[in-house]
C-alpha cells in the first residue's frame, strides 16, 4: 500500500488526510501535539515536530513513504520539500524555493527586486541596527519565520516598537526581524491557482481585524467573500498573483496572498504557494466547487492541476471566528438548533474538552468558526446576528466566556479599516 507521511494535524489538513486515504494511501500523521484535529481521520500518528526535517526524513525512511506532504502550513511545507528531495519523492516546488517563501525577508526583498507592490521594510537583527526616520510610523513588526500571526504587533512609536520587536525575535526562529510600514485600507486573501506560470484568480476574501488589549494582539475575526472591491483590483490581483509565481518560480500550485486594497491599487502583505489554513478551502468549494485540497495534492505529486471546474460566486459567504475570554472550555450550545434552522451552513469547533483558552493570543484564543450565506450581504449579516444570539460558549465552571462582541454585524464599522 502507498504511505503518505502528512506534516501537521491542524483542521484543513482532515480534508486533506480524507482525500489521501480515499487515493488509496496509508496516511500517517505527524504532529507533536497528543490529539489534533486530524488525528481521527489518518491510520497512524506519530508525536514528532513537522520542523525536525532529519526526524521526518527518518520517519519517511522507515515507512517507504511515497509522498510527504503538508498542504496549509508554511513551516512543514519547508520540510516536506527538504525530505523529498533527499529521497526522490515528488514536491511542488524546490527546497530553495520553499525557504524564499517562508522566510519573510527572503520574500520581501524579491518582491522588491520583481517590481511586486509591497510595503517600504527593513531585515535586522538588533534595534541598534534601525535608523530613526528610516520608515514611518505606525511600523508592523514580524518574526522572520515563524507561523501564523503570532509575534506580529503594530507598533505606533518607539517604545511599542522595542517592546513588539524583542517580542518578535522571541518567535523568530533565527533571531531576525521585519519591520515594514503599515498600510491602510480594507484587507484581502486572494486565492489562485497557478498553471502554465499564469494565476487563475478563484475567490478574494476580505478580511475583517481588530487589535485589541495590552498585548496589542491581531485578530481576524471575520472574512467576507466576494470581497467589496473594484473590478479593476480584481484583475490587478490575478496580474500580481501571475507576477509571484514568475519571480519565486512557483508553477502548477495552489497561491495566496493577503494584501492592502487603496482604490484599484493593491500591496502585497505576503503570500504562500499552498492551500489558506482555517476553513478557506470549505469556504472555496462551497462558493465556487472548486476543490482546491485536491488541486493542491495533485500540486504535490506534479500531476496537471485542473482550472476548469469552478463557478464565479452567486451568494455572498461570511466566515466568523468565535473568540473566546480566558477560561478552560468544557461546551458549546446553540449550535444544532443554528444548523436545523438553516441560519449557519457550518461551525466547528478548534478546540476540545480541557482546552486552556488565552485571549492574549489570536491563536490561543479561537474556539470555533461558522460560516453563513445568503443572496446578499444584508442576508449574510441578519444571520450572523442570529447566530450570535443562539450561540454560548461556556467553561468548566458554567460560566459563559464567549466573545459576542467578535461579531461581524456588531463590529461592521470597522470594515473600511484595514491591517497588516
Amino acid at each position: 500500500m502507498k504511505v503518505a507521511i502528512v506534516l501537521g494535524g491542524t483542521v484543513p489538513h482532515c480534508e486533506l488526510v480524507l482525500q489521501l486515504k480515499h487515493r488509496g494511501y496509508y496516511v500517517v500523521l505527524v504532529d507533536y501535539t497528543s490529539s489534533p484535529p486530524a488525528k481521527k481521520y489518518a491510520d497512524e500518528h506519530i508525536m514528532e515536530s513537522t520542523l525536525d526535517k532529519e526526524k521526518v526524513l527518518e520517519i519517511a525512511q522507515d515507512r517507504k513513504a511515497s509522498l510527504v506532504i503538508s498542504t496549509c502550513v508554511d513551516q512543514a511545507n519547508v520540510t516536506c520539500c527538504y525530505v523529498a528531495e533527499k529521497l526522490g519523492l515528488p514536491h511542488p516546488y524546490s527546497y530553495q524555493a520553499a525557504l524564499n517563501v517562508t522566510d519573510k525577508s527572503r520574500m520581501k526583498k524579491k518582491m522588491w527586486e520583481n517590481a511586486i507592490p509591497t510595503s517600504k521594510y527593513v531585515y535586522v537583527r538588533g534595534m541598534d541596527e534601525l535608523v530613526e526616520g528610516e520608515l514611518k510610523y505606525p511600523l508592523m513588526v514580524k518574526p522572520a519565520d515563524s507561523n501564523s500571526a503570532n509575534g506580529v504587533k503594530k507598533a505606533e512609536n518607539r517604545e511599542e516598537l522595542d517592546r513588539y520587536f524583542r517580542e518578535a525575535q522571541n518567535f523568530s526562529r533565527n533571531g531576525l526581524v521585519v519591520v515594514e510600514e503599515f498600510m491602510e485600507g480594507p484587507e484581502i486573501s486572494a486565492y489562485c491557482v497557478i498553471t502554465d506560470h499564469k494565476a487563475k484568480l478563484i475567490m478574494v476574501q476580505e478580511r475583517i481585524s481588530v487589535i485589541e488589549g495590552e498585548e496589542q494582539a491581531i485578530k481576524c475575526y471575520a472574512s467576507i467573500a466576494p470581497a467589496r472591491i473594484s473590478e479593476n483590483a480584481k484583475k490587478l490581483a490575478e496580474e500580481i498573483a501571475t507576477k509571484i509565481a514568475r519571480a519565486f518560480e512557483l508553477d502548477n500550485t495552489p497561491l495566496f496572498f493577503q494584501g492592502i486594497v487603496c482604490g484599484d491599487d493593491i500591496n502585497v502583505i505576503e503570500f504562500a504557494p499552498r492551500v489558506g489554513g482555517g476553513i478557506s478551502s470549505q469556504t472555496i468549494k462551497a462558493a465556487t466547487d472548486y476543490d482546491i485540497v485536491s488541486a493542491a495534492i495533485d500540486s504535490f505529486l506534479g500531476n496537471p492541476i485542473e482550472t476548469a471546474s469552478w463557478h464565479p460566486m452567486d451568494r455572498v459567504y461570511i466566515v466568523n471566528q468565535i473568540y473566546g475570554k480566558n477560561g478552560i472550555f468544557e461546551r458549546m450550545c446553540g449550535e444544532e438548533e443554528l444548523l436545523q434552522e438553516g441560519i449557519v451552513d457550518k461551525i466547528s469547533l478548534y478546540v476540545s474538552k480541557g482546552a486552556q483558552i488565552d485571549a492574549s493570543r489570536a491563536s490561543s484564543s479561537r474556539i470555533g468558526v461558522m460560516v453563513v450565506s445568503a443572496g446578499d450581504e444584508k442576508g449574510a449579516l441578519e444571520k450572523i446576528k442570529k447566530a450570535f444570539e443562539c450561540l454560548d460558549v461556556f467553561d468548566i465552571n458554567g460560566k459563559s466566556i464567549m466573545r459576542s462582541d467578535m461579531n461581524l454585524n456588531d463590529l461592521c464599522s470597522d470594515i473600511d479599516g484595514g491591517h497588516n
